[in-house]
């Protein structure tokens, strides 16, 4: 698979329901040029992708907590193509004691709590996934 000249080398696979939410921060990283952001609408299509394509990265909606943090310990225990130590950021509608808990124990590097701004969402991405700096020949 050849990239496009210019295009990020970094593929993050973002697991989220809702259409706005994941068609924005989608496109938002394509024109900043800061990952290649793939798309996933379901927890079920997320398991697939992650099965067929190695990514450096998982963006997870946790709307669903139990199987959201059931397909996250599969990861961390290897279960898919990616590195099982990938970075993964975590976006939730809430969050108890017991779930930090957890997600502090499957490695979880950022969470943001919904609502958040598209701000907050594309510095957790240049954070977690640092683009490469570019020469200008």
């Amino acid at each position: 698979m050849s990239a496009a000249i210019g295009a990020p080398a970094i593929h993050v696979l973002l697991i989220e329901p809702d259409g706005l939410v994941r068609s924005t921060v989608a496109s938002v990283c394509r024109e900043l040029e800061i990952v290649r952001m793939h798309q996933a609408t379901s927890l079920a299509m997320g398991e697939q992708w992650l099965r067929a394509w190695p990514a450096d990265g998982l963006m997870l909606s946790v709307a669903d907590p139990d199987a959201a943090l059931e397909l996250l310990g599969r990861l961390r225990a290897g279960d898919f193509r990616c590195d099982a130590g990938i970075p993964v950021a975590v976006m939730a509608p809430a969050c108890d004691a017991a779930m930090l808990k957890r997600l502090k124990e499957l490695e979880v590097r950022r969470f943001l709590l919904q609502p958040f701004r598209l701000r907050d969402v594309i510095q957790t991405v240049e954070q977690l996934w640092p683009a490469e700096e570019k020469i200008d020949a």
